[in-house]
């Protein structure tokens, strides 16, 4: 509903809220460590998320002026209404994401395979907060115009969509490691609906990472530095059409 509000807004706390809200619903009905952890994961994750955004909206004025020029193109489309497709579809999606902690709760998680599909989300919870906060930093440090290179992006050109691709992959493969998914028609559809969001959630962690792949090319591709960062490094998940 955030996104009726503003337009930006449905993909940033919208998203994060929603994963820290389903996360925080699903938590107490865990009945294991490993089904805890799972929800606690999606928790963090969205919670961490959520302020970051706020904090680089409240200090980076370059965010606050493209959140409004995204509100600006909203409201020259119509009326508040006519954002609902969008919204509904963003909230399905949303929907679609947390469907693997249904599967899990309850469901008496254990094993090896589990233990390391979890570990593997913490370690994409981590990647893309490390990546974000990197990035701040550097940039904060160097300007907005400079090329970030070190610490995780001397091996990943966009550690935070890698990350997030990490964390999401294991989610659903933490679904399917809970078993019953053929058992029944409604494990079976949350299984279904999960893998729905898998696809679209790394749909558009490539199409965000495609995007930035280009803009960095046309803004660096003539300098010496970025030509030897791109041959070492590894751009994660992107669209065929990427150049």
């Amino acid at each position: 509903c955030i996104g009726f509000w503003r337009s930006e807004y449905g993909v940033s706390y919208g998203y994060g809220g929603a994963m820290l809200a389903a996360a925080l619903l699903v938590l107490p009905a865990a009945t294991n460590a490993l089904e805890a952890a799972h929800a606690l994961a999606l928790a963090l994750y969205g919670l961490r998320l959520s302020l970051f955004l706020l904090g680089r909206e409240v200090f980076i004025p370059r965010f606050r002026k493209f959140r409004d020029r995204i509100e600006q193109r909203a409201v020259q489309r119509g009326g508040r209404l006519k954002r609902a497709p969008f919204v509904l579809g963003c909230s399905a999606l949303y929907a679609c994401m947390a469907s693997p902690l249904l599967l899990t709760a309850t469901a008496g998680l254990s094993g090896t395979a589990a233990t390391v599909s979890i570990t593997a989300m913490y370690a994409g919870l981590i990647l893309a907060a490390f990546g974000d906060f990197v990035k701040t930093w550097v940039k904060a440090d160097k300007g907005e115009s400079h090329l970030v290179t070190s610490g995780p992006f001397a091996l990943l050109r966009h550690p935070n969509y890698t990350g997030e691709a990490l964390l999401w992959t294991a989610n659903v493969v933490t679904a399917a490691l809970a078993g019953g998914i053929l058992g029944s028609w409604e494990r079976g559809g949350l299984f279904g609906a999960s893998l729905v969001g898998l696809a679209g959630i790394l749909f558009v962690l490539a199409q965000a990472a495609t995007g930035l792949e280009k803009r960095q090319y046309e803004k660096y591709g003539s300098t010496e530095e970025y030509q030897k960062w791109v041959k070492h490094t590894w751009p994660g998940l992107t669209l065929p059409s990427a150049k």
